[in-house]
C-alpha cells in the first residue's frame, strides 16, 4: 500500500478521536527484529522487521475503537528493503449491546478489521503472528458477536465481502470452561466460501484440556479432536492431537503425537514451530511425534528449551526425517536452533537459526 494512502488513513483515524471530549485516547506499538538463517535454498532467510502502530480510543464507557498499522521490513543482501504497509486491524467495540436495544443485553460486539481467532492448537485457523513479510499475520474483515449462555461461553465470527462475492467464513466457538468438573473442554464449527468455488467446506474441533485437574498430581494431559470436510465427496479429513506434561521439580517434561489424514485441510496453514521451528513440513498426511523438556533453573534471566521431534507420512507410514530444537529464552529476546535429519530420500538435510528482539513504545 502507498505510505501516502497510509498516513492518511491513519490521520483520518485520529480525527474522530480529537472529538471525544470526554473519552480517552491510547498511542503505542512495538518493534520486532528478526535474523534468520537457513542453509535450504526454498527457505526464507535474511533480517527483517515488523513495526506497530496502535492506537486506542475509548468513546465512552460501553464503547471503544482501536487500529493498528503494521509496517513488515524484509532486508536485501544488496543493502535495499522489500517493504510493507497495512492496516493490520481496526475495529469499534461495544461491550453491551443491550444500551442499542435491551433485547441484545449481554451480547459484546466487535466490528472491523481483526486478526483471525487462536482457537485450540491453530491447526485449523489462526493469526499466524510469526510472520513479519508482506504476508503479514492473518486477518479479515468481518464482526464477532460474544455472549455467556447459562455458563457457556459463545462467539460467532462472520467475516467475508459485504455482498458475499468475496471468500468468507462463519466460525461458531463454544467455550465450556471446566463445567465438566474434570477439564476445560472448547468445541468449535467453521464453515467457508470462495465466489470461484462450488464447494463449501467445513470443519468441527474439540479441544480437551487439563483433563483430571489437579486429580492427576502435576501431569497436564491436552486432547485435540477435528474434522474436515471439502464438501466435493469422498471422505472426511481428521487430525488428532494428544499432548502431555508434566512437571518435575525445575524441569518440565512433554510428550505429543499428532496425526492428520491425507484428507485433511484447513482454514489457514498450521502455526510457526508445529512440526519444528524450521518449519518445513504442514497440512495433511503428517503424524509427528515430539518429546520435550524445558527450563529456567540452568542460568538466571535464562530459560532453555529441548524439543526432538519425528516426522513420517501417515497414509504409508514412511519416515521422513527427524529434527532437534534448541529454543533459548532471555530478557530481551530469543534465539532458536534446529537441525533437520531427512530419513526421505526427496529431502535434505537442514540446518536453521534465528535471533529475535521485541521492543514495546
Amino acid at each position: 500500500m502507498n505510505k501516502s494512502i497510509v498516513l492518511g488513513l491513519l490521520m483520518a483515524m485520529l480525527v474522530p478521536t480529537a472529538a471525544f471530549a470526554d473519552g480517552h485516547v491510547s498511542l503505542g506499538g512495538d518493534v520486532r527484529l528478526r535474523y534468520e538463517y537457513s542453509d535450504a535454498a526454498a527457505l526464507d532467510a535474511g533480517l527483517t522487521a515488523r513495526t506497530y502502530i496502535n492506537l486506542g480510543a475509548k468513546i465512552d464507557d460501553n464503547t471503544s475503537f482501536m487500529s493498528q498499522v503494521r509496517h513488515g521490513y524484509a532486508f536485501s543482501s544488496g543493502g535495499g528493503t522489500t517493504d510493507n504497509y497495512d492496516i493490520q486491524q481496526a475495529y469499534l467495540s461495544i461491550a453491551d449491546m443491550g444500551a442499542m436495544a435491551n433485547f441484545l443485553g449481554g451480547w459484546s460486539m466487535d466490528i472491523g478489521r481483526m486478526n483471525n481467532p487462536n482457537l485450540g492448537s491453530g491447526r485449523i485457523v489462526n493469526s499466524a503472528d510469526w510472520n513479519s513479510d508482506a504476508a503479514g499475520p492473518n486477518n479479515h474483515d468481518g464482526f464477532k458477536l460474544s455472549t455467556e449462555l447459562g455458563g457457556v461461553d459463545f462467539d460467532l465470527y462472520r467475516w467475508g465481502g459485504n455482498d458475499n462475492s468475496d471468500d468468507s467464513a462463519m466460525i461458531f466457538n463454544f467455550g465450556l470452561g471446566d463445567m465438566a468438573g474434570f477439564a476445560d473442554i472448547g468445541f468449535y464449527y467453521a464453515t467457508s466460501s470462495a465466489a470461484a468455488a462450488t464447494e463449501d467446506p467445513s470443519w468441527m474441533a474439540f479441544n480437551i484440556n487439563n483433563i483430571g485437574g489437579d486429580a492427576l498430581m502435576g501431569v497436564d494431559l491436552d486432547v485435540e479432536y477435528a474434522t474436515s470436510d471439502a464438501d466435493a465427496g469422498g471422505e472426511d479429513g481428521t487430525l488428532t492431537s494428544v499432548s502431555v506434561g508434566y512437571a518435575l521439580d525445575q524441569f518440565n517434561l512433554s510428550f505429543s503425537n499428532s496425526v492428520t489424514d491425507l484428507d485433511w485441510t484447513s482454514i489457514n496453514g498450521d502455526p510457526h514451530g508445529t512440526h519444528g521451528i524450521a518449519d518445513l513440513f504442514g497440512g495433511a498426511d503428517l503424524d509427528n511425534t515430539t518429546i520435550g523438556v524445558s527450563t529456567d533453573a540452568l542460568m538466571d534471566g535464562m530459560g532453555v528449551t529441548l524439543n526432538y521431534i519425528t516426522i513420517s507420512r501417515d497414509s504409508d507410514g514412511a519416515d521422513l526425517g527427524t529434527e532437534l530444537d534448541l529454543i533459548l529464552d532471555f530478557a530481551c529476546g530469543q534465539l532458536g536452533y534446529a537441525s533437520f535429519s531427512a530419513d526421505d530420500a526427496g529431502l535434505t538435510d537442514t540446518d536453521y537459526i534465528y535471533w529475535q528482539s521485541s521492543y514495546d513504545f
